[in-house]
C-alpha cells in the first residue's frame, strides 16, 4: 500500500461518517489480538508459566529511537489522524525535513505510544452525551442518533488503533487505560464509569444492541491483551500515576493483580504514594550521562499542556481540550516546555 493510500485509510476513520461493519470489527480485532498475544518476548514478556502476553514493554535493551507519547484518545478518530499526518521538526527528530509521523513508522525510525483511554467522547461531546442519556433513560432507546453520533466517533477511534498496531507491530503500542472497559465490569481493577451521565453502561448496552455478541466479545478481549506499562532507557510511562512501586514481576503479572491494575489505570490526584515515581526511574530506567529520566502520564486532565508532580519527575499530559503528543528522545532529558507539541489540524 502506498503512503498515499495508507494515509487515506485514516483519513476516513477521521471522518466516523458510519458505524463499522460487524465485519470490520471482527476482522481488524482478530489480527490485532494476535499480534498482540504474540509480541516478541524480548520486549514483552510472557506471564511466567503460561502464553498470555504480559503487561510491561520493556524497550530498554532494543535500539534506541524517538518516542511519541499520545494522551488519553477518548474517542477522536480525527487526534490519530493528524498524529500520522504531523510531520515532526527536524530539531525534535533529528529526522530529515518532511517527515511525517507515518512514514517514520513504515521506515521503522520512531515509536508511538498510546496511554489508553480509546473510547468516551470527554466535555466536548457532554451535551450529546445528555441527550443521549435522556432518550435512554426516559424513553429506553439506546440507538438514538446522539447515541450513534458518539459510538461513530468511539468505534472508529478504536479501529484505527487497531488497524495502526496491524501495520506497525512493533513501533505502535496502546496501553489500557481505565476506559478499556467495554463490559462496564466492577473486578479485576476495573470499575464502571460515568462521569456526565451514565456512559459505560450505555456503550455496553450499545455494543449488545446493535451488533452480534462476539463483535462486544472481540473488543473485550483486544482490552484485555493490551499491556500496562512501557519502559526504555529514559522514560517510563503508564496511563495514570503510579499508585505505588511495582516490580518487574508485579508488571509483567498485572493483568492477575487488581491492585496493580489500578494502580497503574485509576490513580487520582494527590492518591500516589510520594516517592512512586522517583523508586520506579531509579529501578527501571538508566539514561546516558547527562540525561534525567522522566515518568509519563495521562488520565487525569491538565488545564494547559502539562502538570508536574512527585517533584518534577512525574508529567501529566491529558488536555481533551488539545491534540498534544509529547516527543521523547533517547540523548536528551524530556523538556515539557519544549518536547509537547500540538499535531492538530486548524
Amino acid at each position: 500500500m502506498d503512503k498515499k493510500t495508507l494515509l487515506d485509510s485514516f483519513y476516513d476513520y477521521s471522518l466516523h461518517s458510519r458505524l463499522p461493519s460487524q465485519k470490520k470489527i471482527l476482522s481488524l480485532a482478530k489480527k490485532a489480538i494476535e499480534l498482540l498475544e504474540n509480541e516478541s518476548p524480548v520486549y514483552r514478556e510472557k506471564i511466567p508459566g503460561t502464553q498470555i502476553a504480559g503487561g510491561f514493554l520493556d524497550f530498554r535493551s532494543q535500539k534506541a529511537m524517538p518516542l511519541i507519547v499520545v494522551p488519553d484518545i477518548h474517542a477522536r478518530p480525527d487526534f490519530i489522524y493528524n498524529i500520522l499526518n504531523f510531520v515532526l521538526p527536524k530539531k525534535l527528530s533529528g529526522f530529515r525535513e518532511g517527515i511525517k509521523i507515518i512514514e517514520a513508522l513504515e521506515e521503522k525510525k520512531i515509536r508511538v505510544l498510546l496511554v489508553g483511554d480509546i473510547l468516551h467522547a470527554e466535555g466536548r461531546a457532554r451535551a450529546r452525551w445528555e441527550k443521549a442519556f435522556w432518550a435512554y433513560d426516559t424513553e429506553g432507546e439506546i440507538n438514538s442518533r446522539y447515541m450513534r453520533e458518539e459510538m461513530r466517533e468511539g468505534l472508529a477511534a478504536l479501529l484505527a488503533v487497531m488497524q495502526a498496531k496491524i501495520l506497525w507491530p512493533e513501533n505502535f503500542h496502546c496501553l489500557k487505560g481505565n476506559h478499556e472497559n467495554i463490559k462496564n465490569e466492577r473486578g479485576e481493577g476495573n470499575f464502571p464509569f460515568r462521569k456526565f451521565v451514565m456512559e459505560g453502561q450505555m456503550v455496553f448496552d450499545f455494543m449488545r444492541s446493535v451488533y452480534e455478541p462476539e463483535v462486544l466479545e472481540s473488543v473485550y478481549a483486544f482490552e484485555k491483551s493490551l499491556p500496562f506499562a512501557y519502559c526504555s532507557k529514559n522514560i517510563f510511562v503508564s496511563h495514570a500515576e503510579p499508585m505505588d512501586f511495582f516490580d518487574r514481576s508485579q508488571l509483567v503479572e498485572a493483568a492477575l493483580d487488581e491492585s496493580v491494575v489500578y494502580g497503574l489505570t485509576w490513580t487520582a490526584n494527590d492518591e500516589a504514594k510520594i516517592g512512586s515515581v522517583s523508586k520506579t526511574l531509579d529501578s527501571y530506567c538508566n539514561p546516558p550521562a547527562g540525561v534525567q529520566a522522566r515518568y509519563i502520564g495521562g488520565h487525569r486532565p491538565v488545564p494547559e499542556n502539562y502538570l508536574l508532580r512527585q517533584g518534577g519527575l512525574y508529567v501529566q499530559i491529558h488536555n481533551p481540550r488539545k491534540q498534544n503528543v509529547a516527543v521523547v528522545r533517547p540523548t536528551k532529558t524530556f523538556n515539557p516546555e519544549k518536547d509537547i507539541i500540538s499535531v492538530e489540524n486548524i
